[in-house]
């Protein structure tokens, strides 16, 4: 794959390890959608709109191209990780499935928030939630709004929460986000090695053993963790024809086995056990 930044675009050729549904629907990222035959995407203060304008060639529009390279992580080379990957053979028809799939570099804010939100929940609902934080407390752009950043979210009560739908959450989330706001802790967090950040977000309310190991991995880039959900743990029994049922263990397994690749593998494997469902 090669790209090129011009003024207010992203110009992909030969993305043969990209594409939007893949990268979009895979669990990872709840601010997205699909009109018209374009998909959009909004992290933090920024949008992008992705067209496909011949087969495996992209235009990604935004106003911060910079951002967007390094969102979908344009610079590593998923070439050599997919032939790493290739030598297990249980891989082959989830490597193949899910060959576009990346992973996102987000705002690590703006997934601890999303992904307290996720636990328990469904796609469509934490959607929903994420949306009406960022409607009633993010800055009103052209394009939509922003998510807030940690000192304006600190403003939302259970109250706003609950009214987001985010159920038994709601204290979770303000618990946490007052912690953050009043703490360096976002920035302490990206200085740590994976066993003692997943420490110390575990000390976090409303984040347990799965949602640590989505922020571990989608918002501070720590590839030796596994997360495990239903979908994984269906992967593990069907698949990988394993015993265990608890999860901690599970996710124990697939790190010990993929090592530094564990994040890569979790995101194919959970891309293409969900291969039937239509999100948009």
């Amino acid at each position: 794959m090669e790209y090129k930044v011009e003024d207010d675009k992203i110009i992909l050729t030969n993305a043969d390890t990209f594409t939007p549904e893949g990268v979009l629907t895979s669990g990872q990222v709840f601010r997205f959608g699909r009109e018209n035959g374009t998909w959009w995407v909004i992290s933090g203060d920024n949008r992008a709109e992705i067209s496909e304008i011949a087969p495996q060639n992209y235009i990604i529009n935004t106003e911060n191209p910079n951002f967007f390279v390094k969102y979908f992580d344009f610079d590593t080379n998923y070439d050599m990780i997919l032939s790493r990957l290739k030598k297990f053979e249980v891989l082959g028809p989830a490597l193949d499935y899910g060959r576009g799939v990346r992973l996102l570099r987000q705002p690590l804010f703006e997934v601890i928030v999303s992904f307290i939100i996720s636990a328990n929940n469904n796609i469509p609902r934490i959607q929903g939630s994420v949306n009406k934080i960022a409607e009633k407390f993010g800055e009103k752009r052209p394009w939509g709004y922003s998510f807030p950043n940690v000192e304006r979210l600190a403003e939302a009560s259970v109250e706003d929460f609950t009214r987001f739908g985010c159920g038994y959450r709601a204290p979770y989330l303000v618990d946490t986000i007052s912690r953050l706001s009043t703490t360096t802790l976002l920035e302490d967090l990206p200085k740590m090695d994976t066993a003692e950040a997943r420490k110390t977000l575990l000390t976090l309310k409303g984040v347990g053993p799965k949602v640590a190991d989505c922020i571990l991995l989608f918002g501070l880039g720590k590839y030796d963790v596994f997360p495990v959900d239903t979908w994984i743990d269906k992967v593990y029994h069907e698949d990988f024809h394993g015993t265990e049922t608890c999860r901690n263990r599970i996710a124990d397994y697939f790190v010990s086995t993929f090592g530094t690749d564990s994040g890569y593998c979790q995101q194919y494997l959970f891309y293409y056990k969900r291969k039937n469902i239509t999100l948009i």
